[in-house]
């Protein structure tokens, strides 16, 4: 009976393990990383005045954000989300630091050729948002 209780006392405390927790916690986070990539999602708009295009990024910060004009067709829009968190526990002073970054691309192609100035792009509330001119003539109908 002495050895069961042992080896149950050992198996308690193996996954009752501090470092096993955490390795299996950063095991847990890389493979949710690796496995669901960073995805942009892409609304558009379009009026009788202008073209829009909206990218909803909302835990982008305005640094991360890069957005370039590869021709006049196509812009590339890439996003760098990274960020820090940090947990202190006074009573076990356990400090617990994580470091997330993470990289997305996307390619916009566009409608039409556009010339780079007349491109306009501002980020608010989340959303990247870009503005071409309207080259489209709309008929009414009547």
């Amino acid at each position: 009976m002495l050895v069961k209780k042992d080896l149950s006392h050992m198996l308690d405390s193996f996954f009752d393990d501090r470092s096993l927790k955490k390795l299996l916690h950063t095991l847990d986070a890389y493979v949710h990383r690796a496995l669901s990539p960073v995805y942009i999602p892409i609304d558009v708009r379009e009026t009788n005045e202008e073209y829009v295009i909206i990218a909803h990024i909302p835990n982008a910060k305005r640094d991360g954000i890069h957005l370039q004009f590869i021709d006049d067709t196509r812009l590339l829009l890439s996003v760098v989300y990274d960020e820090q968190t940090e947990t202190i526990d006074d009573e076990k002073k356990i400090i617990h630091r994580q470091r997330t970054y993470e990289r997305a691309t996307k390619s916009i192609f566009l409608p039409y050729p556009v010339a780079e100035s007349d491109i306009q792009a501002s980020f608010q509330d989340g959303k990247l948002i870009i503005r071409l001119p309207q080259r489209k003539t709309f008929i009414p109908i009547e």
